[in-house]
């Protein structure tokens, strides 16, 4: 009899498990609580132009997989324009470069550090200490107030999020991926031609008789010989294998009993660190890319300089984001923007761990590693460039090869 696996979530992860094991043989049923394919790819287009309403970029050299995707699907990438960014601080805006020599010895000092870090567990013996807030973290190692403001402006590029709320672990981590804290700094960002969602459509182009969407799964229970997917409609749904690739800050929405340790639900009901979101704007001209630290936040412009987009959370006010960086509050007044916050099945963007998350999150991704019937599999969970695209096809793929026995 043909095994049958069941994937909560038509994101990128989800939809790279259901097809690698359906080109081996299983039956799978891709069970998806919204309309759209892609999660938190979601790509609009406004008067013939792209706006990312999530995921943007992606790195050539340091995601493989990505790129691995992409070229099967013969999907183009494009180098973003040469741009001059401006780094604001107490509302003066000077030149920012992630060369800027004041940096150095910080970046070199964080790269220390790295060697503690474990690419395969969220957190160990080794590097636990870590796992505190990143302006604490930041605080003693350096004692420029100033330095630490540049160099907590870009790395808002990467975790969305303000420093005394997520981890040194997590965005260390993310330094790791990319091989040192200078690389991660001035590596060169791609965006995908035809918009980041294009990927999980072509993805989900061979999965259409096996895709349901609008169909939100709200508790997985276990029989003696597999286990039952119950949906909000009530239909019941058997399979050999459960595979939620749905975000961490929803999983406390998803009621399994056989897991007694209320940690993950705890950790996934507070969510996570990250609470921004894209403000898409019209701009009277065009504007070179601006960061800023105090509140954390970042402005750039769409490949075809049309729209100006504004990164912030949602605490932040849209007149407090605009005048850090030195534009017009005016600019958006009618912004666009997709709040993931808001999003019942999102709940918050990318991942940005907050401390005392690691060990939880280590412990929902080796679920998989002791009983591959049952795995929590996605971007956010996933050891390897956690809230990447390339963190979505590592657990997609790891998560079906676990269930194959590869």
């Amino acid at each position: 009899m043909q095994q049958h696996a069941i994937i909560l979530g038509a994101g990128v992860a989800g939809l790279t498990a259901a097809s690698t094991l359906k080109d081996q043989g299983w039956a799978v049923s891709i069970l998806e609580a919204s309309d759209r394919v892609g999660g938190r790819t979601f790509t609009k287009t406004v008067e013939g132009h792209l706006e990312e309403q999530g995921a943007e970029f992606v790195h050539c050299d340091h995601h493989p997989r990505v790129m691995a995707a992409l070229h099967r699907h013969k999907i183009a990438v494009q180098a973003l324009p040469s741009t001059d960014t401006t780094w604001y601080w107490q509302g003066v805006g000077t030149p920012a470069d992630p060369l800027d020599p004041s940096l150095q010895s910080l970046l070199a000092r964080i790269d220390q550090d790295l060697n503690l870090i474990d690419p395969n567990h969220w957190i160990t013996d080794r590097n636990q200490h870590l796992d505190r807030a990143f302006r604490t973290y930041l605080e003693a190692i350096e004692t420029s107030a100033a330095i630490r403001e540049k160099f907590l402006a870009w790395t808002g590029t990467l975790t969305g999020s303000d420093p005394s709320a997520f981890s040194a672990l997590g965005i260390l981590r993310d330094f790791k991926m990319f091989g040192s804290a200078k690389t991660a700094l001035e590596a060169e960002e791609h965006r995908i031609i035809g918009g980041t969602q294009s990927l999980a459509i072509a993805l989900a182009a061979p999965l259409t008789e096996n895709l349901r969407l609008l169909q939100r799964a709200v508790s997985v229970r276990r029989r003696p010989s597999g286990l039952d997917v119950i949906t909000a409609d009530h239909r019941v749904i058997s399979g050999d294998v459960v595979i939620v690739t749905i975000p961490f800050n929803t999983l406390h929405a998803l009621d399994l009993p056989f897991l007694t340790d209320p940690a993950l639900s705890q950790a996934s009901r507070r969510g996570h660190a990250n609470r921004s979101a894209k403000y898409w704007f019209d701009p009277t001209k065009p504007f070179e890319s601006r960061i800023s630290a105090s509140p954390t936040t970042l402005a750039f412009m769409d490949v075809t300089h049309t729209s100006g987009c504004i990164i912030k959370d949602d605490k932040t006010s849209s007149q407090t984001a605009a005048e850090a960086l030195g534009l017009l509050p005016d600019h958006l007044s009618s912004a666009r923007a997709h709040t993931w916050t808001g999003d019942v099945n999102a709940q918050g963007a990318w991942m940005t761990v907050r401390p005392g998350q690691a060990a939880v999150i280590d412990a929902a991704w080796a679920l998989g590693a002791i009983d591959p019937t049952f795995q929590i599999a996605n971007a956010d969970v996933s050891p390897v460039w956690s809230g990447w695209i390339e963190g979505a096809l590592y657990a997609g793929h790891c998560a079906a090869q676990r269930v194959l026995g590869d």
